[in-house]
Parts: C-alpha cells; sequence; structure tokens
C-alpha cells in the first residue's frame, strides 16, 4: 500500500489536500457559526430593555380582597412562584429577587393633569442617594410619608416637607433622590422612578403629568386602596444557548400555565416569549441556510474526490492486475488500493479537524464526526471503483454492450427523473413552507436544483457540441474540426459536470445573497434615519444652531423639518396622527443618489400628504404644529425616519416654522461639537453597524462567503483532475498528429476546443442557475430579519444586485479561464503532465 502512494505520490497528494480541506471545513464551519448564534442568544436578550426581557407576574388588589398586607408576604409569594418554574426556567433566572406594590395614580391637590403614584420597591433603598431630606418612615393611618425624584420635584414644583392631598391620603415629602448608579439595570425595570411621565388622552389639550414616589412598603401595603403587586424575574442573558433557547422558551409558557391554576388571579407579563421566539426563528433560518451551502458544499467535496480517487484507480490500474495475475484475489486488490487511499485520506482528515479546533468555538456533533465523513467516503469510492473496473474485465464484450444498451441507460433515465421530481418537489415545499421550519430536505432544494441543471446540460450538452461539430465540419480549418471531434468522444463527463455546475451554481447563489442582504442592510439603515445624518431635539433647535450647521466646514446641505404627534379630529374620539413639516422638494435634493425613495407631490397642488385613512376627508383640523386646517392633495405610506406605529400619517410639504429635526448630508465630525444639550444625532453609518453588528447576521455573512470560497476552490480542482484524468490519452492522439506535421499552438487550441464546450456549457448553466435560485426559491428564504426586521427588506425573490451577479459571473469566467489556460499549456507540451 505505501509503495502505492510513494509511485504515484502526486495524485496522493491532491487527495490528501482534498480530504483535508473538506474536513477543515466541515469541522471548523459548524464551530464558528455555533459560538456565534450563542453569542446572537446573548446579544437578543441582553440588548433587549429588561422590562421587556423579563418576566413580571402581577397580581391586582380589588377593595373587597385582603391577602398581601405587609412586605413578608409579598417576599413569600415571591418564593412560591419561583417554586413553580421548570428546571430550564429555573437555569437561566437570576435568583435575586425584585418584587414591588403600586397603588394607582391619584391627583395631587385636587390640581388638573397632575397625579402621584406611591409605590415600594424592594432594594431601592440600596440604589438611591438623597440630594435632600430622607428616606420615608412608616405611616399611620391615612398619612403616607413619600420621597420624590429629584428631577420630578424640580419639574413637578415639589419640595421636601410638603404635603399632598391624594384623595383621602396626604403624603408627606420627607427627600428628594436620585439613582446612585443610572446604568443600574434596576433603573431600567423600575423607569419611572427617574422622570416625569408625559401622556395626553385623545382630544385633550394638555399632558397628564405623572410622578412616581417611593414610600413605605408594609405602609403602602396595609392600605385600604387598590394595590398592583408585581415579581420580576430576570433571566440571565450569559445562561441562554442557541442549544437551550427551545427549552427555555417550552418552560416559559409552561410557568405560564401553573400561574393559571393558582388561586390568586395571577397574570404572567412578559415579552421574554416574544424575543425568544424570535431568536428561536432567526436561528432556524441560519441554521437551515448553512445546511443548504454545507450541503452543496458535502456533493462538491464528494464529486472532485471521487474524481481524484478515479484518476488514482486509473494510474494504480496496472499495478492492480499485476497483483491479480499473480494470484491475488478480488478482495486483495480492493483491501491493497483502499489501505493506499485511507494512508492518505485519514491523516488528512485527522489534520484537518485538529486544525479546525483553533478556531474559536465549541465543538458540536456535527464538527467532531464530520470529518470523518470525506475520510470514510473517498475510501469507500476507492474500493468501489476498483471492485467494478476489476469483475468489468470478466465481463464479455457482448455483455457490456448489452448492459450499455439496456440496463445502464434505463437507471439512468429512472435515476434522472426522480432527481427532477424530487428537486421540483422540494422548491414547492420550500416556496410553501420556507426554509425556517428546520426540514432538511426543504435545505435540499437548491442543491437539488443545481442537480436537475448538471444533468439538463448533460443531456443537451452533446447535441449542443455536435451542431458546432458540424459547422466546423463544413470549414477547411483542420484544428477546429479535431478540437470539437475530440469533444464529442470525451469519456466520463457525468462526474466532472455534476461536480462543477453545483459549485458554481451555489457560489454565484451565495455572493448573490450575501449581495442582496448587504443592499437591504444598507436600504433599511437610509430608511432608519431619513439622511446620511438626523438631528432631533424635543424641545427644538434654535435657529442660531441651524446657521452654525448649515456653515460647518464639512456640511454639504441642511433641510429643517419638524415632527410631532397630534389628533387629527375626524370621527367622534380623533384619530392619533404623526405630522412631518419639511419641504419635499429640498429633502429629495438633499437625499438625491441615496436608496431613499420619497413620496411624489401632485403637481400644482397645494394641501397635505396624508395616509389612506384619511384621504377621503375633504379637510380636517389638527393642533400640531399650530392649530390649522389640513386639506388632503396626495397619500403617503411612509417617510423615512419616522416611526408613525397605528397612528394616521400627515406630511406638510413646507418648511416648519419651529424646527425640533434636522436633516444633513455632510461629515458626522462636523455636526457633533455643534449640537445643543439634549439633542439626538444618528447617521446611516451608525444605524448601518447596528443592523450588521449582531452576531446571527456576522455568522451568517461569514459562513456564506466561506462556503462560496470553498466551492470555487473545489469547482477549480475538479476541473483541474477531469482535464488530467485524460492527459494520457490526450497525449496519445496529439503525438500522432505531432508526427504528422501538428504545431504546439494548434495542439493546445484543439486541447482547449475538446475541453471547452462542456466546460462553458457548464460554467454558463451553473452561473445561471445561482443567478436564477432567489427567483426560484422566492419568499421560502426570507432573510428580511437579517436586514433590519423590516418586513419585505429583502425576500429572496428580490431584484439581483448588479455587484454580486458581477462577481458571480467572473468566478464562472474565472474558473473556465483557468482551466482552458491549462488545457492549452498541457496541450501545446503534448505530454501527459
Amino acid at each position: 500500500m505505501i509503495r502505492l502512494l510513494g509511485v504515484h505520490k502526486g495524485v496522493a497528494a491532491l487527495l490528501a489536500a482534498l480530504v483535508f480541506g473538506a474536513a477543515l471545513v466541515v469541522s471548523a464551519l459548524p464551530r464558528m457559526v455555533e459560538s456565534s448564534l450563542d453569542a446572537g442568544a446573548r446579544s437578543v436578550i441582553g440588548s433587549a430593555p429588561p422590562a421587556t426581557a423579563s418576566l413580571g407576574v402581577q397580581f391586582t388588589r380589588r377593595f373587597d380582597l385582603t391577602p398581601m398586607r405587609t412586605t413578608a408576604e409579598v417576599a413569600q409569594a415571591d418564593t412560591a412562584w419561583r417554586a413553580l418554574f421548570p428546571p430550564a426556567l429555573r437555569e437561566v433566572a437570576d435568583p435575586a429577587p425584585h418584587f414591588d406594590v403600586t397603588a394607582p395614580p391619584m391627583l395631587i391637590n385636587e390640581q388638573t393633569h397632575r397625579y402621584l403614584t406611591l409605590k415600594w420597591v424592594s432594594g431601592a433603598d440600596r440604589r438611591v442617594r438623597y440630594v435632600e431630606g430622607g428616606p420615608p418612615g412608616p405611616g399611620s393611618g391615612t398619612g403616607l410619608e413619600v420621597a420624590v425624584p429629584a428631577v420630578a420635584a424640580t419639574e413637578m414644583s415639589i419640595k421636601t416637607g410638603d404635603t399632598l392631598r391624594l384623595g383621602a391620603v396626604n403624603a408627606k415629602v420627607t427627600g428628594l433622590f436620585e439613582p446612585v448608579r443610572p446604568a443600574d439595570r434596576f433603573w431600567a425595570v423600575e423607569p419611572e422612578l427617574t422622570y416625569v411621565i408625559h401622556q395626553r388622552v385623545p382630544l385633550a389639550t394638555e399632558d397628564d403629568l405623572i410622578v412616581t414616589a417611593l414610600t413605605d412598603g408594609d405602609s403602602l401595603a396595609g392600605a385600604d386602596l387598590p394595590m398592583v403587586y408585581r415579581w420580576v424575574v430576570t433571566p440571565a442573558p450569559d445562561r441562554i444557548t442557541a442549544g437551550n433557547a427551545e427549552d427555555v422558551l417550552a418552560a416559559t409558557e409552561e410557568f405560564g400555565r401553573r400561574l393559571g391554576r393558582q388561586d390568586l388571579e395571577l397574570v404572567l407579563s412578559t415579552g421574554f416569549d416574544r424575543i425568544l421566539k424570535e431568536y428561536l426563528d432567526r436561528l432556524a433560518l441560519t441554521r437551515a441556510l448553512i445546511t443548504v451551502f454545507l450541503s452543496g458544499l458535502a456533493v462538491v467535496c464528494l464529486g472532485t474526490t471521487a474524481l481524484a480517487v478515479l484518476l488514482l484507480v486509473r494510474r494504480v490500474h496496472g499495478d492492480l492486475l499485476l497483483m491479480r495475475a499473480r494470484g491475488a484475489s478480488l478482495a486483495q486488490v480492493v483491501l491493497a488500493c483502499g489501505g493506499a487511499v485511507a494512508l492518505a485520506a485519514v491523516p488528512a482528515a485527522v489534520a484537518g479537524q485538529v486544525a479546525a479546533g483553533f478556531v474559536p468555538g465549541a465543538p458540536t456533533a456535527a464538527a467532531r464526526l464530520g470529518p470523518a465523513v470525506p475520510a470514510a467516503g473517498t475510501v469507500a469510492i476507492a474500493c468501489v471503483a476498483v471492485a467494478l473496473r476489476q469483475s468489468s474485465r470478466r465481463r464479455s464484450p457482448r455483455g457490456r454492450a448489452q448492459g450499455r444498451l439496456t440496463g445502464s441507460a434505463a437507471r439512468r433515465i429512472v435515476m434522472e427523473i426522480l432527481v427532477l421530481v424530487v428537486a421540483v418537489a422540494s422548491l414547492h415545499l420550500l416556496r410553501t413552507r420556507g426554509l425556517g421550519t428546520g426540514d432538511v430536505f426543504l435545505a435540499l432544494a437548491p442543491v437539488l436544483l443545481a442537480l436537475a441543471a448538471a444533468l439538463a446540460v448533460l443531456r443537451a450538452g452533446p447535441a449542443v457540441i455536435h451542431l458546432a461539430f458540424r459547422a466546423a465540419a463544413r470549414r477547411t480549418a483542420a484544428v477546429p474540426f479535431l478540437g470539437l471531434a475530440a469533444a464529442r468522444a470525451v469519456p466520463g463527463a457525468a462526474l466532472p459536470v455534476l461536480t462543477l455546475l453545483p459549485a458554481v451554481a451555489l457560489a454565484a447563489y451565495g455572493m448573490a445573497t450575501v449581495g442582496g442582504l448587504e443592499s437591504a442592510q444598507r436600504q433599511t439603515a437610509w430608511e432608519r434615519t431619513g439622511a446620511e445624518i438626523r438631528v432631533e431635539r424635543a424641545q427644538g433647535i434654535p435657529p442660531e444652531t441651524v446657521e452654525q450647521i448649515v456653515h460647518a466646514p464639512g456640511v454639504r446641505a441642511v433641510v429643517p423639518a419638524a415632527v410631532g404627534t397630534t389628533v387629527a379630529e375626524v370621527g367622534f374620539e380623533g384619530r392619533p396622527a404623526t405630522v412631518v413639516a419639511v419641504d419635499l422638494d429640498a429633502y429629495r435634493r438633499l437625499v438625491a443618489g441615496s436608496p431613499l425613495r420619497l413620496p411624489d407631490r401632485p403637481a400644482r397642488a397645494t394641501g397635505a400628504l396624508v395616509s389612506h385613512d384619511l384621504s377621503a376627508m375633504r379637510s380636517f383640523e389638527i393642533g400640531w404644529p399650530a392649530r390649522m386646517t389640513v386639506t388632503p392633495a396626495g397619500t403617503v405610506d411612509a417617510m423615512p425616519g419616522v416611526q408613525a406605529g397605528d397612528g394616521a400619517l400627515i406630511v406638510l410639504p413646507a418648511a416648519p416654522e419651529h424646527v425640533n429635526t434636522l436633516l444633513i448630508a455632510g461629515d458626522a465630525g462636523a455636526v457633533r461639537p455643534l449640537l445643543p444639550s439634549g439633542a439626538r444625532m444618528t447617521t446611516v453609518a451608525g444605524a448601518l453597524a447596528e443592523i450588521t453588528g449582531t452576531p446571527l447576521t456576522a455568522a451568517l455573512t461569514a459562513a456564506l462567503r466561506v462556503a462560496a470560497a470553498a466551492l470555487a476552490a473545489y469547482a477549480l480542482a475538479a476541473v483541474a483532475i477531469a482535464l488530467t484524468g485524460g492527459a494520457a490519452r490526450r497525449a496519445e492522439d496529439l503525438g500522432l498528429l505531432r508526427a504528422l506535421g501538428l504545431t504546439r499552438r494548434q495542439a493546445g487550441l484543439i486541447t482547449v476546443l475538446e475541453a471547452a464546450p462542456l466546460l462553458v456549457l457548464t460554467a454558463v448553466a451553473g452561473l445561471a442557475a445561482g443567478l436564477a435560485m432567489p427567483a426560484l426559491l422566492g419568499a421560502g428564504i426570507d432573510l428580511s430579519a437579517y436586514a433590519g426586521g423590516r418586513p419585505g427588506a429583502l425576500a429572496a425573490g428580490a431584484a439581483l444586485p448588479v455587484l454580486p451577479a458581477a462577481l458571480a459571473a467572473a468566478l464562472a469566467a474565472g474558473v473556465a479561464a483557468v482551466a482552458l489556460a491549462g488545457a492549452y499549456l498541457g496541450g501545446s507540451r503534448g505530454h501527459a503532465g
């Protein structure tokens, strides 16, 4: 066995390199992806608002109920609820208790629009610093002591020592406090303790101001007031991984069912389950899409490795015949060749797995077992090839002819029909069910489509080559005739085509997917921002600041705007609406050349653009930015950078009198120092970084690029091996022609014409199949979740970006050009190489 490898060390080294590369990719890619998926779980939970990512158990006490009159009873209830946790939820829950007691807002001193909410929160005394006075003490009867946030006290004109009448309750202010550490997660769960809540009911002309004050827990719980008790459980982000997220979601749902079976009327209030569902949907899509390319890579690696094995089997055929002539059995011959291949493949697979160990990430089952597949497959292919080759020698020519004309052809036709039917079925299911269902059969749809296209090339290719041959036969030049005659007679073209076409198709599809995703991410970033730079300030932006920004170096253009909310006075209760006042013509000039598409204004129209729910009105009143009558002159669906939510949208196409938003084109560094306090600046670059910086998006993009590069490399290897496999026959034919006067240049051209027709057809068909896959797969692979989550931001059937298509075309052309250049050089030399 070692002797066989020593004689044919070049092919053995090639085989080892192919197995090493396959083992490296199969082992390293899952490790890299799984690490990013775990980071994605931590990121999605850690970046969510704590109040949303937490589990809140809530109980409302009415006047006629008497439970939980002390904070000790509230603490006992927290222990009871935690005992209901299923094991998966208990493992990820933060054990630190957090619960609060809240009374409803009450009018302060019977003043309209001024309310005070009484609250007690466990652990709040350790997280506040009193800037004036001290903490509240126990109350007596209808008298309570309260501490008010310092920020709220200033806005509401509340001072230490004041007594606030709250209906039947009197609250004495004992102190003003502020957070010790504003970044503490506690304040994200209890944000109302840090500011005054402004809220406006429909058709009201003034905001209600609600301040939340801290008071003594036992005094509040014992008061004869309606009360809301809340117990908050915060999951620890570092304990949630891609592996346990599904179990945690199921445990959360089970916890809700267990709460429903308690004696008290408890409500589980949380967005944790929704966050996990969204993450699991993206996780399933990410894994499925990576499975698409891993399965395609497996097919290509298998085909390329099979070409290398067949090349080695042809090279050692004479040695094996000698062994048979000396009395070796078929099993001994198969064992000798299989053992030689194993000596090259197994160490290469082990080396690939060891090299993959340097890639960050936890080893998955696929990473551990994956490298064994190419090694075992290589040995199996070698054994089967030798067994078939040796056994076929004993068949009579007549038997071989009959088998070729009947059995082989029938089996091939049945196999081709089966592949076509399965490909069409998987495509239909993928388009209707979507890739994110986790069905492996659906993940194979792109690979099956590529294989179906390869079978079509194998069927149509000979007819195309025959037409070219007939055209060349009518010409007097000998080189085209000889080259195309050789192309017609090329043996063993099926395996190279079945390897090369899926490689080119899936690599092109990967490039198109990455390019389309990047294009959609850029589109979403612009639509979130509305301009290259967006500056917003609720209190308004002073005119002198606008002038400074307009004349700042590096600023090309500035368009002032005003964005606010109001109530469109239509119907009985009115319609909440978002109003945008901006010069649309100037805005359109500002964003010229960007992906944004602004709403068109009808010619000579003087009214406003309104959403469709207001377009039927002849006119209506609004109270912002000033009291005015709005006359609809057209419709608008959305405005970049504006979140209208479920309300109506009104665009006043004129420059605003009072500016609270600036749309800027230029350098963000020049604008930032000029901003007044309270202003918020967002940029397209920042929004794009936020979209692309998530671990799942980064993992998907990196995996697609790695897979596309690996597919391209194996495509080149497959072409090189296919050309090398026919080098001996080609050298013999060219040697005879050289003796008849054929020049080196003509020999090279004949070799190119022999390889070019099928190679070019395969590369072009692979490119066409890869670029057509987004449209063929339709909405079955919708990547909008990776483009900022905007529905329809990127579906697989979206328009194909020009740059990815050009890169994919360059890949196919590059594979063909390198192969043809190698063929020309090999043919001009006229030897087997």
